[in-house]
C-alpha cells in the first residue's frame, strides 16, 4: 500500500485505481469516476478539518457544485455553507490553481480551463453540537454528510468515496457506509443521496454488537467515561430491535448502527441504516433518564420503516437546497412518537405504570399550551420550516408540536380502529398496509385516511378533519372507556384537602441572580396586568421575590386576590396590579379505574403487548 507522503502527491483518481482496482474492475462503466474526498483532522484541537473533493471534468468547460442547506429528518435550512472558512479549486494532475467563483449561497462553479479533474479543497470550522451538524474536538470527530461535503451538482446519482486521514488516539470509525476492500478508512456511497445519509463517528468508540432479524446491529458508544454499562445497553437495544422487527415484519436493512454519543446534550436523528443518539454520560445511572434514552433509541429505529423508507410523497427525493413542504409530519413524526414509548412497553422495558405516566406527560403538554387552540396539525407540520425548530418566547402561545400532538392523534386513532373492529384490528395495521401499498410512491394525509377507513370499516373522513385540519380538542372518550382509564383529580402538593395555589400564568427563571419573566402565557392573569417577556421581577406586595421560591410565595394567597408586582423593564421600575386567577381544574394525569370490566382488562393487555407473532422476513429472503 502506497505510504501516506506518497499518496498525497498523487491525483485521487489514481490512487483510488491503484488501491482499489477489483472495486474498480466491477464497477458499471459510468461509476468508473466517481466523486472521491479526502477528509484530514491536522487541526482538530481548534475544530476544523480539511476536506478535499476530487471530480472528473470530462470534457466540461466549468463544474458547479454544491453544499446541502438541510439535511433529511430535521425541516430548517441550517446554511451549512456559512462554517466554511476557506476554499480553493486546483488541477488534479499539476496542482496549478483553477478559477473558483462563487455562484449563490452555497454553490460555486469552477472553471476547468481542458483539465483532466478538478480538486476542490475546503476547511470546516465544526463546533457546533447537536445530531445535525459537526462537532470536532481532541477526543473525537462526529461528521454530518449535509454539513461536511461539497458534490457537483450534476453527478449526485455517482458513486461517493471518502478516505478519513484519522490521528493516532482515534483507533475507530463508526458509520454505515460500506468498506472498500475491507479498508474501514475508505468508504464509498452509492449516491451523494447515501452520503448525507452517513454520518461518521470517529475515535475510541466502544462497539457491541448483536445479530437480530437476520442483520448485523452496531451500538457504538463514545464519550461515557467508563460511566456506562454498554454490554447491558446493547442487550436492551436489541429488544427494542427485535419488538419493532417484529412489528413491521420485514428487515429492511442488513447492517444497523446507532452512533451514541455522550456528550451532555440530546436528541436523535434518523437514518437509513443508522442512527445518531446524544446523551449524557450519567444517563445510565438515572432511571429515568436512562428510560428516555431507550425512548429515544425506540423512535429513532422506528424511522427506519416511517420517515427513511416509507415517506410523505413530498420527501419521496430530497432537495437538499430547498425546502420541501408537507403536511404529513404528523404521520412521520407523529405517529413515531406515539409508537417509541408504546412498543418499549411492549418490549418489557417500560412498566405499564410508567408508560401511562410517559404518556400522561405528553398530552399534560399539549392541553397546557395555548398554541393548540391557534395552529391546526397540518399547519405545525407545513410550517415546521419557519416554526418548529426556531422556539421563541412565544411558541406555547401560538403553535402545537406535531410530535406531541401527533402522538395523542396516533393514540387516539388507535383506539378508534381497535374499538370499531372489536379488537381485531389497530393502527399497526394501517401502518403495515401503508408500507405494502405506498413503499416506493410515497404517501399523503389522503392515503393514510384510505388505510385507516379500510382497516376499520367506517368512515373516519370527520374524525380525521377535526383531529388534523382544525383545532378542536381531542375526544378522549374512546381512549377511556375502551382500556379502562380515567383522569386522575388534581391534588394540592401538600394535601388533598388544601386548594391548590392560585394561578398567575408567567414562567420565572434565575438568570445571574435575577427573577427574570421567560414565557407569558396568553389570556393568563400576568398577560391581562401587562407583564412582558423579559421583565425582571423583583418584589411582591413590597417583599423580596425570587424565582426559586415564586411558587411558594404566591400560595400564601388565594385566588382573586389583586397583588403588586414590582418589575424592572430595561432598567425602569413598574409597579404592576396582578390579579392571581384559579389554577386549571383538568388533570390530565391518567390513571387505570379502580375495577376495570374484563373486557378493559383485556384490551388494555393487547394494547401493550403483540398480540400475535408476525414472521420476519430476514434480508437475505426478501424478493
Amino acid at each position: 500500500m502506497l505510504g501516506p507522503r506518497i499518496a498525497n502527491f498523487l491525483p485521487l483518481t489514481l490512487l483510488f485505481l491503484l488501491t482499489h482496482s477489483s472495486v474498480a474492475e466491477t464497477m458499471p462503466e459510468k461509476n468508473l469516476a466517481p466523486v472521491q474526498y479526502r477528509v484530514s483532522f491536522r487541526q482538530a484541537e481548534n475544530h476544523r478539518c480539511d476536506v478535499e473533493v476530487t471530480v472528473p471534468a470530462e470534457g466540461a468547460d466549468s463544474i458547479e457544485l454544491m453544499m446541502p442547506v438541510w439535511t433529511p429528518g430535521s425541516y430548517l435550512v441550517r446554511e451549512y455553507a456559512r462554517q466554511i472558512e476557506t476554499i480553493q479549486a486546483r488541477d488534479g494532475v499539476t496542482n496549478h490553481p483553477l478559477v473558483m467563483e462563487k455562484s449563490t449561497k452555497n454553490r460555486w462553479v469552477v472553471t476547468t480551463k481542458g483539465v483532466s479533474e478538478v480538486a476542490v479543497r475546503y476547511s470546516l470550522y465544526c463546533r457546533e453540537l447537536g445530531v445535525r451538524t459537526n462537532w470536532i474536538e481532541r477526543d473525537f470527530a462526529f461528521l454530518t454528510g449535509a454539513a461536511t461535503f461539497l458534490t457537483p451538482v450534476d453527478r449526485l446519482d455517482r458513486k461517493h468515496l471518502v478516505r478519513i486521514e484519522s490521528l493516532p488516539h482515534w483507533p475507530n470509525v463508526a458509520t454505515s457506509l460500506a468498506k472498500v476492500d475491507e479498508d474501514v478508512w475508505t468508504r464509498v456511497a452509492e449516491s451523494f443521496d447515501e452520503l448525507v445519509d452517513s454520518p461518521i463517528l470517529i475515535g475510541d468508540i466502544d462497539i457491541q454488537s448483536f445479530e437480530a432479524g437476520g442483520a448485523k446491529h452496531h451500538l457504538a458508544t463514545i464519550g461515557t467515561d467508563g460511566l456506562w454499562n454498554t454490554a447491558k445497553a446493547a442487550e436492551d437495544v436489541k429488544k427494542i430491535v427485535e419488538t419493532e422487527q417484529a412489528f413491521w415484519g420485514v428487515v429492511p436493512y442488513r447492517e444497523y448502527w446507532f452512533l451514541n454519543l455522550a456528550t451532555e446534550s440530546g436528541g436523535g436523528l434518523e437514518h437509513d441504516n443508522s442512527t445518531v443518539l446524544m446523551t449524557s454520560r450519567w444517563a445510565m445511572k438515572q432511571k429515568a433518564k436512562y428510560t428516555d434514552w431507550l425512548g429515544l433509541v425506540s423512535h429513532e429505529f422506528f424511522h427506519t420503516w416511517n420517515v427513511r423508507r416509507l415517506r410523505p410523497k413530498v420527501l419521496m427525493k430530497y432537495d437538499f437546497e430547498g425546502e420541501q413542504y408537507t403536511r404529513e409530519l404528523w404521520v412521520a413524526e407523529g405517529v413515531t412518537s406515539y409508537y417509541d414509548d408504546l412498543l418499549l412497553a411492549r418490549s418489557g422495558l417500560c412498566s405499564p405504570k410508567d408508560y401511562l405516566e410517559r404518556i400522561s406527560k405528553g398530552i399534560s403538554g399539549v392541553q397546557s399550551a395555548p398554541g393548540r387552540l391557534i395552529q391546526p396539525l397540518s399547519e405545525s407540520s407545513f410550517d415546521t420550516w419557519i416554526k418548529f425548530y426556531r422556539p421563541d418566547e412565544n411558541a406555547i402561545n401560538s403553535r402545537v408540536s406535531y410530535y406531541t400532538k401527533g402522538s395523542i392523534v396516533a393514540m387516539l386513532l388507535d383506539a378508534e380502529i381497535r374499538s370499531a373492529t372489536q379488537n381485531q384490528k389497530s393502527l399497526d395495521d394501517v401502518m403495515r398496509m401503508l408500507w405494502k401499498e405506498h413503499l416506493q410512491s410515497g404517501y399523503t394525509t389522503a392515503d393514510v385516511l384510505r388505510a385507516a377507513n379500510a382497516t376499520s370499516g367506517k368512515d373516519l373522513s370527520e374524525w380525521f378533519h377535526r383531529s388534523i385540519e382544525t383545532t378542536e380538542e381531542p375526544d378522549f372518550t374512546t381512549f377511556l372507556s375502551w382500556y379502562g382509564l380515567e383522569w386522575k383529580a388534581k391534588e394540592s402538593a401538600e394535601a388533598k384537602d388544601k386548594p391548590l395555589p392560585p394561578f398567575h400564568g408567567m414562567d420565572v427563571s434565575n438568570q445571574q441572580g435575577k427573577a427574570i419573566v421567560d414565557k407569558v402565557a396568553k389570556d393568563s392573569p400576568a398577560a391581562q396586568a401587562g407583564i412582558n417577556v423579559g421583565d425582571e421581577l423583583l418584589a411582591i406586595d413590597g417583599y423580596r421575590v425570587g424565582a426559586e421560591n415564586l411558587t411558594e410565595r404566591v400560595s400564601l394567597y388565594e385566588a382573586g386576590t389583586i397583588v403588586e408586582c414590582t418589575m424592572a423593564r430595561r432598567g425602569k421600575l413598574l409597579p404592576i396590579k396582578l390579579k392571581l386567577g384559579v389554577q386549571p381544574a383538568q388533570s390530565w394525569t391518567l390513571q387505570r379505574v379502580a375495577k376495570p370490566t374484563d373486557e378493559q382488562e383485556s384490551h388494555w393487555k393487547d394494547w401493550l403487548r403483540i398480540r400475535e407473532p408476525v414472521q420476519v422476513v430476514a434480508p437475505d429472503k426478501q424478493p
